[in-house]
């Protein structure tokens, strides 16, 4: 935000220098130049080369500074932009953390033009339900699937992000790609339960097209998750071993998906870095058909994020594992975050890499 503010006032300094140059040379063309937006073009070239009014350069530099003011108000992330979203943003991050230890689940991330996010009515989230049953001494409803018209209540408040997502807490931040927008949090949870009727406490955020919002069929959702488990170690073993182990141990859902029996991989599982990618054929319990879900893993020290889209046919099995890829390259930890060169002394989670890409024991 510093940065921004430094760049407004460089290119307001460069503006006032324009014209006081012109204005030296005529008044009224320097009233041209405060007030016209392009007559500035036309006194550059009435007095380029005259060394007492000549503006060519300080309407460069003036150009290149605005330049690097518009890609950065274009790309920078929304918490930079809006303090009050910003500390809402923080404190929603720490409570997923602990969530994720505890198992709790919910944070607010929201802010509104109308209201703050402290102080705005929104439907209750899992969370809150449980606070306010707490209080009241009453049982928690099961989640169940949301009515239309509580699907469109829903939809006029959530907030939908785009830009760059960060999760301070866990010190990671990615970039949402261009064409898609993403609800973070309590909002994205609240999403996810009301269209699935199940909650998902690891759930941080929930990503659609453009122009897509909650209520609309079909939807193509790239589910966002973390699992603060400690370090998951491991090579990803060959397909033929994973399929192994996924027949025979024990069943341990760890991602999102589609349930089941694993069938085979669509795209085998491939570590790169830190960094595993692949899609798998499942077939779920009673169904007759099978699904196909697409996973991209980015290790760091304290646990596991995931990319998931869940349920798609089988050649959007193979193209999908390039989306996520794409995706999953722009996410970054901080150092004391990101995944160690050397793993003695970590805090390491109860399973394995394997186990975690077979959803094993």
């Amino acid at each position: 935000m510093q940065g921004l503010m430094v760049l407004y006032l460089v290119s307001f300094v460069l503006g006032i220098f324009i014209v006081v140059r012109v204005w030296r040379a005529s008044t009224l063309e320097g009233v041209l130049t405060l007030f016209l937006p392009f007559y500035v073009f036309y006194a550059l070239y009435k007095y380029w080369g005259d060394a007492d009014h000549d503006i060519r350069w300080p309407l460069f530099a003036q150009i290149v500074v605005s330049a690097i003011l518009l890609w950065n108000v274009y790309h920078i992330a929304p918490a930079a932009i809006d303090p009050g979203y910003a500390a809402v943003q923080t404190q929603g991050a720490d409570d997923d953390d602990q969530a994720d230890e505890d198992q709790p689940a919910a944070r607010p991330t929201r802010t509104s033009t109308a209201a703050s996010a402290q102080d705005r009515t929104t439907p209750a989230s899992a969370a809150t339900r449980t606070a306010a049953s707490a209080q009241a001494g009453e049982t928690e409803p099961p989640p169940r699937r949301a009515t239309p018209a509580e699907l469109n209540d829903l939809a006029t408040h959530v907030l939908f992000l785009r830009g760059r997502f960060v999760r301070e807490a866990i010190g990671m931040r990615f970039d949402i790609p261009r064409g898609q927008h993403l609800l973070a949090g309590t909002d994205a949870r609240q999403a996810d339960t009301a269209l699935r009727g199940e909650v998902d406490p690891h759930l941080i955020g929930w990503m659609v097209a453009v122009g897509r919002t909650i209520t609309d069929p079909n939807l193509r959702i790239v589910r966002l998750r973390w699992r603060h488990d400690g370090l998951v170690a491991g090579d990803a073993p060959d397909p033929a071993a994973l399929l192994d182990t996924a027949h025979t141990r024990p069943p341990a859902p760890r991602l999102a998906g589609s349930g089941g029996t694993l069938v085979r991989y669509d795209v085998a599982p491939a570590r790169e870095g830190s960094t595993i990618v692949w899609s798998e054929e499942r077939r779920p319990e009673g169904a007759q058909a099978s699904a196909h879900d697409c996973h991209a893993l980015r290790l760091a020290r304290k646990g596991v994020l995931e990319f998931s889209i869940v349920g798609v046919d089988a050649t959007a099995a193979v193209s999908c594992t390039d989306e996520l890829r794409a995706i999953v390259a722009t996410v970054r930890f901080d150092p004391e975050s990101d995944f160690p060169a050397q793993i003695q002394g970590e805090h390491l989670a109860s399973y394995s890499l394997s186990g975690m890409i077979t959803q094993t024991q």
